[in-house]
């Protein structure tokens, strides 16, 4: 990936119909332009492991966003995105450069020791840029609420976890040890097809990711300026819902919610519904 992707602006910001384009939809205008911005060039970085073969594919152009985000702090940015940003945020390029690094460290593996690590890494890779976003969305200068870094470790988790098989094709470590043990406890042993296996495991994961995100979210204090977060969590809620509904069958196939319902649970967010 030597230069920059070719395409207008408009291309790279999230699409009528995505959950991110829902999330940001009833959210102020001044705001909403920088928000998309960042959540264009957060899955622009975030997507590479899903939509890569292996490890030695995603790496390169992990590089090449290491090297564009260099470009955007001296003030050279190549790509339309990072063009359109500037230096508008200024912890933008350190806190994306910490989402690039975060991707390179979660690749190559297959497992963490618990669900406990998992949610870190996530943390530590998503966090900063969440920062960015969860700032961008509130008054210059109001802290932001405590629970929503969190809650945004989870909403990438639940997302994560939807999204299992091309993620762990690419060489994308997710699976949790903890919950390999809790399903073996729960089932015995566990079965040999990967679609049946990931369905047990995962199965695990899913429900406590469930409970953990309700939790999170009825926490989240100051909901109608941190509305794109709230929506998001509410999205990822139902979805992992309709994925638990459906078994689990995270290896056969990848639940999306109908554009009609993603607008219905966006509108209720901006209700306090």
């Amino acid at each position: 990936m030597s230069q920059a992707p070719a395409g207008a602006l408009e291309t790279w910001l999230p699409q009528a119909g995505t959950d991110r384009y829902y999330a940001q939809l009833y959210c102020p205008p001044g705001p909403r332009q920088a928000l998309a911005l960042i959540e264009a060039l957060r899955g622009e970085i975030a997507r590479i492991p899903a939509s890569c073969s292996s490890p030695t594919v995603a790496l390169p152009k992990l590089a090449w966003w290491r090297e564009e985000l260099a470009h955007l702090q001296r003030g050279s940015p190549r790509h339309a995105i990072t063009r359109a940003l500037g230096n508008q945020i200024p912890d933008l390029p350190g806190a994306a450069l910490a989402l690039v690094s975060g991707v390179e460290s979660l690749l190559g593996g297959y497992a963490h020791a618990s669900r406990a690590d998992r949610r870190a890494a996530l943390l530590g890779a998503h966090g900063p840029l969440w920062a960015c976003a969860l700032a961008a969305s509130q008054p210059a200068g109001k802290p932001v609420s405590a629970q929503a870094l969190p809650c945004a470790a989870l909403v990438e988790e639940a997302y994560a976890l939807r999204d299992a098989r091309p993620l762990l094709e690419g060489g994308f470590s997710l699976v949790a040890q903890d919950s390999v043990a809790t399903s073996v406890a729960q089932h015995g042993v566990l079965p040999v097809l990967p679609g049946a296996w990931h369905a047990a495991v995962l199965g695990v994961d899913i429900e406590c990711t469930l409970t953990d995100l309700r939790q999170h979210l009825a926490q989240l204090s100051d909901r109608q300026a941190l509305r794109p977060l709230a929506t998001l969590a509410r999205l990822a809620i139902a979805t992992l819902e309709e994925v638990r509904a459906g078994g689990c069958r995270v290896w056969e196939t990848r639940v999306e919610l109908t554009p009609l319902r993603k607008l219905w649970l966006a509108w209720r967010e901006r209700a306090g519904l």
